[in-house]
């Protein structure tokens, strides 16, 4: 609102001057320059109408081209899972698959959610499976534990456990050890095409934030004996659930997936905990992503999820490796 009374106000200014009598060169002068700023206030109105409502792009935070690409793509079902409906009749007579995870399980920048690991598995099984998705984005282990412990229809006779390197971040959180981002300021979160600049351009110049490496963040916290311990305890009590209810536990761990081969000793460590309490049916996949090229395993530069072509992949090793015999 602001901008717009300042912009209304120097258009008033130069028309004033335009039509104003006593000189002709201040006139003609400010003749050119109306022409010239209406000209830009259409580049700027027509910029606003096209980020507010048409470009849409998945990133690896919320955006507006993020908030645009989720009401597009993004749509869940009664119990707020990016999944069909289920009901017990669905589920009757069949080896029931329960996924659970954070937005690499939900499909975060995959556009049809058939393309997602789970559901490749899924087209492998056969009708004599149920693999259910109950990935949500920015959950954590605990909070994933409590949407499998609570899911109403049915137990699963399979547990999928998607596993990636930040869900370390609830337990930094809750120790009050997580580091903060800078807020975006308001101006850019009322207009789409400032929200564009700021998050492209601008932010990068002013808040330092933007170029602060928060991988490190993560590992220093795998590597700080007292969060890791009490991390362990949150994996381990999922662990301690799954074995409750005599269900088969398959593990699935995303690396870093801007660096793979820098993961490798956290993805080991994580790993390390299921085999411990004799779980080994783990797909480690930091080799999967290293073979891949940036472009080719990520969605995008701006969001660093797998594409859709890794997600084939990895619903192809799940098939492979444990569920084929």
């Amino acid at each position: 609102m602001i901008f717009l009374l300042i912009g209304a106000a120097i258009g008033a200014v130069l028309i004033a001057l335009a039509v104003q009598k006593r000189s002709a060169a201040v006139r003609s002068i400010s003749r050119g320059l109306l022409i010239s700023y209406f000209t830009l206030g259409l580049i700027v109105v027509a910029g606003e109408l096209y980020f507010r409502y048409a470009f849409a792009q998945s990133e690896n935070v919320i955006t507006w081209a993020t908030s645009n690409w989720l009401a597009r793509y993004w749509h869940t079902n009664s119990l707020g899972f990016r999944d069909r409906e289920w009901s017990e009749a669905d589920l009757r007579d069949k080896t029931t698959v329960m996924i659970t995870g954070d937005s690499f399980a939900a499909g975060w920048g995959i556009e049809h959610p058939e393309d997602r690991f789970g559901d490749v598995l899924a087209s492998h099984l056969g009708d004599s499976y149920a693999v259910v998705n109950l990935g949500v984005y920015g959950t954590n282990t605990p909070e994933q534990l409590d949407l499998l412990r609570q899911y109403p229809i049915a137990q699963p006779d399979v547990v999928i456990m998607q596993y990636f390197l930040n869900d370390i971040n609830y337990t930094m959180l809750s120790m009050g050890l997580l580091p903060t981002a800078t807020p975006t300021p308001a101006w850019a979160m009322e207009s789409a095409l400032a929200n564009f600049l700021y998050t492209r351009w601008i932010g990068r110049l002013v808040d330092p934030s933007y170029m602060r490496d928060w991988w490190e963040d993560n590992y220093a916290a795998y590597d700080n004996a007292v969060i890791w311990e009490a991390h362990r305890a949150e994996i381990e009590a999922y662990i301690d659930y799954v074995d409750s209810i005599n269900a088969r536990l398959v593990v699935v761990i995303f690396p870093n997936m801007l660096d793979p081969v820098r993961s490798i000793p956290y993805v080991d460590r994580v790993a390390a905990v299921f085999e411990e309490h004799g779980h080994t049916d783990i797909l480690r996949l930091f080799d999967a992503a290293a073979a891949w090229a940036p472009q080719d395993r990520m969605v995008s530069a701006r969001d660093t999820h797998p594409s859709a072509a890794f997600h084939h992949h990895v619903g192809d090793l799940l098939y492979e490796r444990f569920f084929s015999s």
